[in-house]
């Protein structure tokens, strides 16, 4: 009884601290210009280079003596039966048809778009620093570029501020008439506590499985009973006539 305790409580000091842990923070830290780009990501004590990594040595390649390859006997290629049935494809499309199919795609679509949505809600952003400048051959084409720039990169920005959370930020886009190449910079840091991304993904998971799979998959052994009693029936009928 005391070992069961033991046990007991030992699963559960295990469970709470993975809980504790997965409540802990992850940080994700972005660093992009022209001469280098970093992603460096952190949790509790761990900090993972995702890029550029770390470079492995190369391995020296020794030269190995081909073997003389003997004759082999020529061999028949067995021919591998064929199965009978309809693919799941077409059972589908017989179950479901071409609304239905549509259908399925945007309940699909609908919840992907809802499940990233929220994702993005738990999303902090805790730095944002964004550095572009624009030019061209002259003048006048860095002046327009320069303007075409801020009226896709400004709403852009503006709707991530409004979908995520943004702490810090600052963004500079200036036109350079001198410079002969247009150059971009930013430095992006953020976290997401990964308790959040489970929960969500796992609401959204249940509502793709109930709401769409096992319907289809009803549907879908529906159709096969009744193609399998119509051939039983066919068959039947057949027997019949020969007995006859």
């Amino acid at each position: 009884m005391i070992v069961l305790k033991i046990i007991g409580w030992t699963l559960l000091a295990i469970l709470a601290l993975i809980l504790l842990a997965l409540c802990v923070r992850v940080r994700i830290r972005v660093e992009y210009s022209d001469e280098n780009t970093s992603v460096l990501l952190k949790w509790l004590f761990l900090k993972i280079p995702l890029y550029p990594g770390k470079e492995k040595a190369p391995k020296e390649e020794t030269p190995k003596e081909e073997p003389e390859e003997e004759p082999k006997p020529e061999e028949k290629k067995e021919e591998k039966p064929k199965k009978e049935g309809d693919s799941f494809l077409k059972t589908l499309y017989d179950a479901e048809g071409v609304d239905g199919l549509i259908q399925i795609l945007k309940k699909v679509l609908s919840y992907t778009k809802l499940f990233f949505s929220n994702l993005l809600h738990g999303v902090v952003i805790d730095e944002l620093f964004l550095d572009v400048c624009c030019t061209r051959s002259d003048a006048a084409s860095t002046a327009i570029y320069y303007g075409e720039t801020c009226a896709v990169l400004f709403p852009l920005l503006g709707s991530l501020a409004s979908r995520c959370r943004l702490k810090k930020y600052d963004v500079n886009v200036y036109p350079d008439f001198i410079a002969r190449f247009s150059a971009a910079s930013f430095i992006v840091s953020l976290h997401l506590t990964p308790m959040y991304m489970i929960g969500i993904t796992l609401a959204y998971g249940s509502k793709l499985v109930f709401g769409v799979l096992v319907k289809m998959l009803l549907k879908i052994s529906g159709v096969k009973k009744s193609k399998n009693n119509d051939r039983n029936a066919i068959k039947n009928t057949k027997e019949k006539s020969e007995i006859q």
